[in-house]
């Protein structure tokens, strides 16, 4: 009996491993979930489509937009991947794979525009808000959230953290209905808004953030080696990662298990909310470039816009404190190392009390105007540019006259001429308070301080809170400048 016993337990071991080999090669056939019922598809693009199946195993994938069908084999690791042509857009329509006499159908897939939403708290903020912090008109949205459920489309990664490459996320993607809307990313949900009214198409957010993330997590070790970063500044990077662990500043942890899973989808481009974690690092600006040439490695889809939002003023435990605006400084000097890209400024948009300003409907609003006018080409009405320093002079009866770009007689301030955020200084270095105005030609300001009558340097909203308020007459705000190099 007990020789029996052992035999049968012999057969039986083999069975179960037989069955488990058995079950490896016979993997079924899936699709990656970022293509589930409801997607959106770019359309009048190439669009990759991929998943897994049996090594081998001839695949086919159609779209119903145009019947076409696009064939592949199985690779020996499991994957395989095809690309589709996708037309106007539309839909509702369903793509299928087959494999042998498996089929998979997904449906109510549209065809429109795409964006990958990225960042941290302020990017992931949803629209009912967080705890003691509401995101402004949030209930006009989710009361018209129904009329647009099906043309605003969220696929909103929740995956963790990892060390270890993800081939997959188990999310889906939803019509944005009341509960999705209340849950979803406000900047993100708001930019869909104003697409889909200005395109007239339906528009798909992948919606990727995570709260209090720095920006080295968002790309590998690889990128951040080659960011033409000091010794010392990667050094400092690598100590922080080995301490770290995964959450939230481990070195590609959310690229891991979080954006890899979704590279290559194919989108219009990048939204970009980050910075308060990195808000001290001097090579932020390197670091993003080098952030920004991965992800467009990934999509394979050329030099994708990418629109990204400077920090907006907060006080950050200290409202004179001046490393909030040279943060930002590092950020706008990004857009010149990386084409394509653009900054958007919400200078008179923060709020001292929460480092989650409420305003993101106006956040959104700079988004969608540079996403419209530099991505789709489109005539908006308005100039999108944010007004820049063109001179500064100092004159003889010791007033400092700055004539700005991007203004197109059009710079005014909020409250009509009355300009707070200005600070002169003398020889001493010592900076007050100073007053400020519009001249009428509507490109120049004219600053003077009765404390510092031969004024040698400049700044504007160069503290992280002084309620700065200078914008142009169409809304576009003055971000922070200073004309001295001495040290903060």
């Amino acid at each position: 009996m007990i020789r029996f016993s052992s035999i049968r337990m012999a057969v039986c071991a083999a069975a179960l491993l037989l069955a488990a080999a058995f079950s490896l090669s016979a993997q079924p056939l899936q699709l990656a979930h970022v293509f589930s019922d409801y997607a959106v598809l770019q359309r009048e693009s190439q669009v990759p489509v991929w998943g897994w199946g049996v090594p081998g195993a001839s695949v086919r994938v159609t779209g119903s937009w145009d019947g076409a069908t696009a064939r592949t084999t199985v690779a020996d690791d499991g994957s395989w991947r095809v690309t589709l042509s996708t037309g106007p857009a539309g839909g509702p329509y369903t793509l299928t794979v087959q494999s042998g006499k498996e089929r998979l159908t997904v449906g109510d897939i549209a065809l429109g525009e795409v964006w990958i939403c990225s960042g941290q708290s302020n990017m992931e903020m949803p629209m009912r808000g967080f705890g003691f912090q509401q995101v402004d008109g949030f209930r006009e949205h989710l009361l018209e959230a129904e009329e647009y459920a099906s043309r605003i489309r969220v696929f909103d990664i929740k995956a963790d953290t990892t060390r270890v490459v993800q081939r997959d996320v188990e999310n889906v993607w939803e019509l944005s209905d009341p509960a999705v809307c209340a849950k979803t990313s406000a900047v993100a949900y708001l930019f869909a808004k104003r697409l889909t009214c200005n395109l007239g198409v339906p528009v798909g957010i992948v919606v990727n953030a995570w709260g209090g993330s720095r920006i080295e997590p968002w790309m590998t070790m690889e990128a951040v080696e080659n960011a033409g970063i000091s010794a010392e500044e990667l050094a400092a990077i690598k100590e922080l990662h080995e301490v770290a662990g995964l959450y939230p500043n481990g070195v590609a942890s959310c690229w891991n298990g979080r954006m890899a899973p979704v590279a290559g989808y194919a989108a219009k481009g990048f939204l970009w909310y980050q910075g308060c974690s990195n808000i001290v690092q001097k090579c932020y600006d390197k670091l993003q470039a080098a952030m920004v040439r991965q992800w467009r490695e990934a999509w394979g889809c050329g030099d994708l816009p990418f629109i990204y939002a400077l920090l907006a003023p907060y006080d950050h435990s200290k409202a004179e404190g001046r490393w909030r605006p040279a943060f930002v400084v590092t950020q706008m000097h990004a857009q010149e190392l990386t084409p394509n890209s653009y900054a958007v400024c919400l200078e008179t948009l923060g709020d001292k009390v929460t480092i989650h300003p409420p305003r993101k409907q106006e956040v959104a609003d700079m988004m969608a105007l540079r996403a419209l006018a530099s991505a789709y080409g489109k005539e908006v009405g308005m100039p999108v540019d944010y007004p820049t320093p063109r001179s500064i002079e100092y004159l003889e009866d010791g007033r400092v006259r700055i004539r700005f770009n991007h203004v197109w007689s059009n710079l005014m301030s909020i409250s009509a001429r009355s300009i707070r955020g200005f600070e002169l200084a003398g020889e001493d270095r010592a900076f007050h308070p100073a007053e400020a105005e519009v001249d009428w030609d509507g490109q120049t300001v004219y600053v003077r301080c009765a404390e510092v009558p031969t004024p040698v340097a400049v700044r504007y909203s160069f503290q992280n809170w002084m309620d700065a308020n200078m914008q142009t007459s169409y809304g576009i705000p003055v971000p922070p400048f200073r004309s001295d190099d001495w040290p903060l």
